[in-house]
């Protein structure tokens, strides 16, 4: 018999959209075709540890996280030759710690630190191959001023907009507010660089719902 794909899922991680990330994960992990693939679950939580084990999978464990840990195992992914395994962490004293080999990545994450180019990074590091989009595109697909910054380069036609950082904000929010007024306008919509696509968002129709907008964006 031929032997089947096994694919890691990976999921969560230290991203503000980690819930939304265990749901499309588990969504995904319940969709693979098991005549073709078996499927590892891993969790990584917001400390960027990762698990995996039987009740990983299960969406109905999430709603107690340390209880579900506790009954799963913590692993490292270690790259061993020309095979990528999932090692218990602390490893057992007696036997094998191998948790799980993988053959492939499917990562199914959001957001910061894990959508953004770093997990892609990680696989490749550890010569895994993966799913989605590669570091470059996922960095750039993230980092909404330089998407827009290569989007322009190219002629494709985008909004003005006027990048802050909260140090600049804190110590000098008038004019912040004065240099948006002046280079975007009203109604300015005002939204994190690197967060989902509805995290944060305000917007802006005059200076004092500018400054409403900054503030809630920079929390």
């Amino acid at each position: 018999a031929k032997m089947k794909i096994r694919v890691g899922v990976f999921f969560g991680g230290k991203s503000v959209e980690h819930e939304v990330s265990v749901i499309s994960a588990i969504q995904a992990f319940n969709a693979f075709d098991r005549g073709k693939y078996d499927v590892i679950p891993v969790y990584i939580t917001k400390e960027n540890e990762f698990y995996t084990g039987e009740y990983i999978g299960k969406i109905e464990e999430y709603r107690n996280i340390p209880g579900l840990l506790k009954k799963s195992a913590r692993v490292i992914i270690v790259n061993d030759g020309n095979k990528t395994k999932l090692v218990r962490y602390p490893m057992k004293k007696f036997g094998d710690s191998t948790e799980a080999e993988i053959d492939v990545a499917f990562p199914v994450v959001h957001g910061t630190n894990v959508e953004d180019g770093a997990l892609q990074g990680y696989f490749q590091t550890l010569n895994i191959p993966y799913a989605g989009c590669d570091v470059i595109s996922s960095a750039v697909g993230m980092d909404k001023y330089v998407m827009k910054a290569v989007l322009k380069d190219n002629g494709v036609p985008v909004l003005d907009c006027v990048t802050v950082t909260a140090m600049e904000y804190a110590k000098n929010p008038d004019e912040v507010v004065s240099e948006i007024e002046t280079k975007a306008g009203f109604p300015a919509i005002v939204k994190p660089i690197n967060l989902g696509s509805s995290v944060g968002i305000k917007i802006g129709r005059d200076k004092t719902e500018l400054t409403d907008a900054l503030d809630y964006a920079f929390t």
